[in-house]
């Protein structure tokens, strides 16, 4: 039956002694949750100094992951930026493999590096360092997120040598994202990196290093080209799914530049021709919605909620529901002014869309 036994500051000396023993113990109490509950008296670094040699790495790592646990560790230990430095190079290793799957161990990581994740509040969050080790660990969706962090927060987005290296990391990326699986491109990661684009190109610009977006994306049409030439098992439809990330994806005006200037393009490629028409939409939609008036968008939430803007002294002053009788004060229907002429009441026609304006 396991017991347990916590710290009190009168043990400190008789744990210091008995560090190396602990480590190999075997008896009826966890060692484990003993040193723990002793930090910060007793600090990361005499355990490990002090575990036996035979097994050292092992029993470190498993303090570790008591210390630094997102829900039972120390709270001040997780807000050390060292020692979760520390552990997230122990998570990303491939030691210790024998203590946890990596499916756990990268459980542990996410709870640090996502902040998706409700536990990351709990850590400090070197973000240079996350998005390092997520990329490392091959999490390029993540290691995007956090890149994505960076250039919004306002510690990072001003440094240009940390923006620096989240273009590189975005070049390793896009490698990756190129290459795909079993000779598959990998859509999902291209579209993350081709949205990024337009992200941090103005935190850039701020630094005097402009990203040319169009020579970015042509970029990946040549590697997605290259690839398929070198690659037998590369399917033939990649280059065509990369134009249609392009589309879907990059500042519409860009992707037509792209699409004009790539020296590969053929129009009897069906997938650019639909890319262009996608990219005609998305751009008609955007510049559509750019130009939408404020007198326009209330009287068209006006006709939706059925009621119409009331005019008193040549003013708009409230809206009421379409087909209520308003009166001017001579007991006549406004409607039967209209009738008559004069310049009558139009809003009940806006509003119900039975209006004609001659052109």
């Amino acid at each position: 039956e396991n017991k347990l036994i916590f710290y009190e500051p009168q043990m400190l000396s008789a744990l210091l002694e008995m560090l190396s023993s602990l480590s190999t113990s075997s008896g009826g109490f966890n060692p484990t949750t003993l040193l723990v509950s002793a930090y910060p008296d007793l600090q990361p670094w005499c355990v490990k100094e002090m575990s036996s040699v035979e097994n050292a790495n092992s029993f470190y790592f498993k303090y570790m992951s008591s210390l630094l646990h997102h829900e039972e560790g120390n709270d001040a230990a997780r807000r050390d930026r060292e020692l979760v430095k520390e552990w997230c190079l122990m998570l990303s290793s491939q030691e210790n493999t024998e203590n946890a799957d990596e499916d756990w161990k990268r459980e542990c990581f996410l709870h640090i590096a996502s902040r998706d994740d409700e536990s990351s509040i709990l850590y400090h969050r070197d973000l240079p360092f996350l998005m390092d080790t997520s990329t490392k660990m091959s999490e390029f969706g993540l290691a995007l997120d956090i890149a994505n962090e960076i250039v919004q927060s306002i510690r990072y987005r001003h440094n240009k040598q940390v923006l620096e290296e989240v273009l590189k990391h975005l070049q390793t990326i896009s490698d990756v994202a190129v290459k795909g699986n079993d000779g598959e491109l990998n859509a999902t990661l291209l579209s993350q990196i081709i949205t990024f684009f337009n992200v941090i190109a103005p935190c850039l610009e701020k630094h005097q290093y402009e990203i040319d977006i169009i020579a970015e994306l042509t970029k990946l049409l040549e590697q997605c080209r290259t690839e398929k030439t070198k690659n037998t098992l590369y399917s033939s439809t990649n280059v065509g799914a990369c134009i249609t990330c392009i589309s879907e994806n990059a500042p519409p005006s860009k992707s037509l530049q792209v699409f004009s200037q790539w020296e590969h393009s053929s129009i009897e490629s069906a997938s650019l021709v639909s890319a262009i028409q996608t990219s005609l939409i998305r751009g008609a939609r955007e510049g559509l919605r750019s130009e939408l008036s404020g007198s326009l968008l209330r009287i068209k939430r006006a006709r939706e909620e059925g009621l119409r803007p009331m005019m008193m002294e040549n003013e708009m002053t409230n809206w009421d529901p379409i087909g209520s009788i308003v009166t001017d004060g001579s007991g006549e229907e406004e409607e039967e002014d209209e009738e008559a002429g004069g310049g009558g009441f139009i809003w009940k026609r806006v509003l119900d869309g039975t209006l004609q304006i001659a052109k």
